[in-house]
């Protein structure tokens, strides 16, 4: 087979799956998201709100979810779970809090992933929003706590 054949070949069994997270101010710290997976088999929409009058106690409200494309029927049923979420606070162990909520063996893998990834970019939008108003020292202080440790870029 040479090397054409080979990237047809690729392209032919290729499974592209792509996240879209949208985040916008929905009112006085609050962030509100719109979370899309896409692939083949799945089109999946998620939205909720992250209310974060102090940005290390940020809540999570209004969560809502639909399954336009899901491989099998029962897919849907997990959704029946998802107002679990709704009250959530983002903070250590969110990841098992939403998993027990709307994952695991009677859940949906999807559900969890495209909510904590939502819940990641709120985290940072949260953050720039609150540190463009402070003192540089006091800007510096909250980006440390909410988000020390994330990457190299945030340091511990």
């Amino acid at each position: 087979m040479n090397a054409q054949t080979q990237d047809a070949s690729a392209r032919e069994h290729a499974f592209p799956r792509t996240y879209t997270i949208e985040v916008t101010p929905a009112g006085a710290h609050v962030a509100a998201l719109k979370c899309v997976l896409l692939d083949p088999y799945h089109h999946i929409e998620m939205s909720f709100r992250v209310r974060a009058d102090d940005p290390r106690a940020m809540v999570i409200e209004d969560v809502h979810a639909t399954m336009e494309r899901v491989p099998y029927p029962v897919c849907r049923k997990p959704l029946e779970r998802v107002p679990l979420l709704n009250g959530v606070r983002v903070e250590r162990g969110l990841r098992r809090r939403v998993t027990r909520a709307v994952g695991g063996p009677q859940g949906c893998v999807h559900l969890v992933d495209l909510f904590m990834e939502g819940v990641r970019l709120a985290i940072q939008a949260v953050v720039v929003v609150w540190t463009q108003h402070l003192p540089p020292d006091e800007a510096e202080s909250l980006r440390r706590d909410v988000l020390g440790g994330v990457c190299i870029a945030y340091p511990p």
